[in-house]
């Protein structure tokens, strides 16, 4: 086990840049109550890269909308303020790491194919199953993980001895980050998010995806959502790493607490559900042409 790792790991974290200004403004706006249309279009319209990726977003096939919008307030109001606003701060988020030219990197692209497939599982299964959760998903599923590419940009060859060790002992990300690190991507995560000042809910869920039990009352069901998404992504073929043992969905903590919150959901059939999710491909190759740009 390395040893100061910790150290090592918050002192990168300090050194990160912040985020945009305009990032944190829709940071408080989507904690906010009484957020309206008008104030986050104002928002966004100070910033001119930050309006050309809405109009972006707005017009991607994603949203197969059957007309073009050239309105920032028009695309708010289609899609949402929450969840246009998630979209715009992870954009600013992700830009954070981006890599240098010629540094080594995890499998940045298989990264972000598990965490958008996190997002949109989860964003099928609230829908489809009435669950109480409904907004944040998509930004919660695709932040659940950063903690991993913190630990990347710490020491490559480092993180790279975890995947490899995932791939030849057969065993999860986090297990094979306490046998070399010491340390869990799900608290790293946390920590940098925290840092930045993200809502509680995204703290959470980063911090707690692989330990439902231990998030708060208040965001215990959304965590328990994105962990149960997580699961079905990597059973679905977007995982990350080289676990493959299978897992009973039904006999999860994070299946049993969305099942305790949802009682109507107690005899779902989940496997059914899993084989049935191929629809969801191409959301997820929508989605990363808007993450990707």
């Amino acid at each position: 086990m390395i040893e100061n790792f910790k150290d090592r790991i918050l002192s990168l974290i300090e050194y990160l840049p912040p985020i945009p200004g305009v990032i944190n403004d829709l940071i408080k706006l989507l904690e906010s109550e009484n957020c309206d249309v008008r104030e986050i279009s104002r928002i966004i319209e100070q910033d001119p890269s930050l309006s050309v990726n809405v109009l972006r977003i707005a017009n991607s096939a994603f949203y197969g909308l059957p007309y073009k919008v050239s309105s920032i307030q028009y695309a708010v109001n289609l899609i949402g303020f929450r969840e246009l606003a998630s979209l715009c701060i992870f954009c600013g988020v992700g830009s954070a790491f981006n890599p240098p030219a010629g540094i080594d990197t995890i499998d940045l692209k298989m990264f972000w194919k598990h965490s958008i497939a996190t997002g949109i599982i989860a964003k099928i299964f609230c829908r489809e199953f009435d669950i109480g959760v409904r907004e944040n998903l998509y930004l919660a599923g695709l932040v659940h993980d950063i903690g991993k590419i913190v630990i990347d940009r710490s020491d490559h060859d480092i993180y790279s001895g975890v995947i490899r060790l995932t791939y030849d002992d057969n065993i999860s990300v986090t297990e094979a980050e306490d046998k070399i690190i010491g340390e869990s991507h799900s608290s790293i995560g946390s920590w940098l998010l925290e840092k930045w000042k993200l809502p509680r809910m995204f703290i959470e869920t980063a911090a707690y995806h692989h330990l439902v039990r231990d998030a708060s009352e208040e965001y215990r069901e959304l965590v328990a959502v994105i962990s149960l998404a997580d699961q079905i992504a990597r059973l679905k073929g977007f995982g990350f790493g080289g676990d493959m043992r299978g897992i009973i969905l039904t006999g999860t903590p994070a299946f049993e607490i969305v099942r305790d919150k949802n009682p109507h959901i107690g005899d779902l059939d989940m496997a059914r559900f899993v084989m049935d999710l191929d629809r969801a491909d191409n959301e997820i190759f929508e989605m990363e042409k808007i993450i990707n740009g």
